[in-house]
């Protein structure tokens, strides 16, 4: 009898849980209001890799009403990740949070990420700006 492979589509480190929520498109949803350190970053990113390997994807970071100050993470997102390291295509910021999306719009005018990135009210919103997204890239 021949083992099953088990496919992870969902991971939960505590902080955030991130989740291949359609093909190429990871999730990544706080769950609490602590600070998002360098450290941690590292971790979802290891995470994300997980999920897709080495494929070219998009993320959506969903923060809905939660807040919590993030400008490292930010700047590290910006200053040592690349698109061709990680493989990331769009990434879109999902908040309800009036404090985190000017966190969030401060981010993208100040810093001009190299990755297409986006704030959104919604998932829904973000899912349709990062589909085409992906598109681009094919």
């Amino acid at each position: 009898m021949s083992a099953l492979k088990k496919t992870v589509h969902k991971i939960d480190l505590g902080f955030v849980s991130i989740e291949l929520i359609k093909p190429n498109i990871v999730c990544i949803t706080s769950l609490t209001e602590d600070v998002i350190s360098v450290e941690n970053g590292i971790k979802i990113i290891e995470e994300i890799k997980g999920l897709v390997g080495n494929t070219p994807h998009a993320t959506v970071l969903n923060f809905g009403n939660l807040y919590s100050p993030s400008k490292e993470f930010f700047k590290f997102i910006v200053s040592q990740r690349t698109t061709e390291k990680d493989n990331i295509i769009a990434r879109a910021i999902v908040s309800t949070n009036m404090a985190r999306r000017i966190e969030a719009q401060n981010f993208v005018n100040f810093f001009k990420p190299l990755t297409p990135t986006k704030l959104f009210a919604s998932m829904d919103e973000a899912i349709a700006w990062i589909e085409p997204q992906l598109g681009k890239e094919n």
